[in-house]
């Protein structure tokens, strides 16, 4: 019943009240021939334009303000789908969905974002349910051990991040910029901090920010300042990310029931974008690699739909 409120909740809000919306798909599918670990992703994001009136804007009160709502959903697994008992050496099967709440005060050059989020893991999420519905849909097996997937917890955190866009430079006719991040996250499915650091090459100035800078690939702030355009506009962007981790769920939990796997230390990695406008609209693919405690590599992709109303 909880989880038909939010979803109802949300769809209603983005409905009478939308801004910018986007919808996300990410998966290993669009990045690698791995079918394993973080293997699936989708996400919702509705950001208001600024806003005049709102209680924060006496907080930070010369800058603008704006607030955002994501949904999301991710499910994890390990590399072989056909064992039907749990595989010790291997990371456990788990979904995660998240409702994450935002605000935001920025300026054409740089951006605080305020987090708080509310979640849970285990089958209540529904993952097996998802995942065998895009695998039938895709053509593809299905994993066969969900019944060892974790068990059910809630989820709760917060979250800082702190970004900087250099104005652009005229480069033959294109417009280059760069953004640079810092994110800090502390709760009890995920506590660490990352930086990063994006190159950018458009064909238009942008009022947009973009960072590598986010646990996966999703940031909601991709959709801060997203600019309307007159007819096909595109920009292309590059950027590598350090993130330290504290405490890591699903590898944590995963440890206390006897999985022989080493707990998360550290990621690193690089992040590809492409995307391409028309008017109201924006198309955004990602590829993200990441090298887990500078052993395990991992590659997925992410493909967006954004639109502004």
């Amino acid at each position: 019943m909880l989880k038909k409120w939010i979803l109802v909740s949300y769809i209603l809000t983005v409905t009478l009240y939308s801004d910018t919306v986007s919808f996300t798909l990410e998966n290993d599918f669009f990045g690698s021939k791995e079918d394993n670990h973080y293997t699936n992703g989708v996400f919702l994001v509705w950001m208001r334009d600024a806003e005049e009136e709102s209680i924060f804007n006496t907080f930070l009160s010369d800058m603008q303000t704006n607030t955002a709502v994501s949904l999301s959903h991710q499910m994890f697994t390990p590399t072989d789908k056909e064992a039907t008992e749990a595989l010790w050496d291997d990371l456990p099967y788990a979904g995660y969905a998240k409702l994450n709440f935002l605000l935001y005060k920025s300026t054409k050059n740089y951006f605080h974002e305020f987090g708080f989020n509310l979640g849970a893991i285990g089958p209540i999420t529904k993952a097996e349910e998802i995942q065998d519905f895009f695998h039938t849909v895709v053509g593809d097996g299905k994993f066969k051990g969900w019944d060892n997937q974790l068990g059910d917890q809630w989820m709760a955190g917060i979250s800082y991040q702190f970004a900087y866009k250099t104005d652009a430079l005229d480069w033959h006719g294109l417009k280059l910029d760069s953004i640079s991040n810092i994110r800090a996250e502390a709760g009890n499915y995920y506590t660490g901090a990352l930086i990063s650091t994006t190159v950018r090459i458009s064909s238009f100035t942008q009022n947009s920010f973009i960072t590598a800078g986010s646990f996966m690939v999703t940031d909601e702030s991709d959709l801060l300042h997203l600019d309307k355009v007159n007819g096909f506009e595109w920009d292309f962007s590059a950027g590598v990310f350090v993130n330290g981790v504290y405490n890591y769920y699903i590898v944590d939990e995963g440890i206390d029931m006897g999985y022989t796997i080493e707990p998360m230390r550290s990621t690193i990695g690089w992040q590809f974008a492409l995307n391409l406008m028309y008017d109201s609209f924006r198309y955004t693919y990602k590829l993200k690699s990441s090298h887990v405690n500078d052993q395990r590599h991992k590659r997925w992709g992410g493909m967006t739909i954004s639109w502004r109303f």
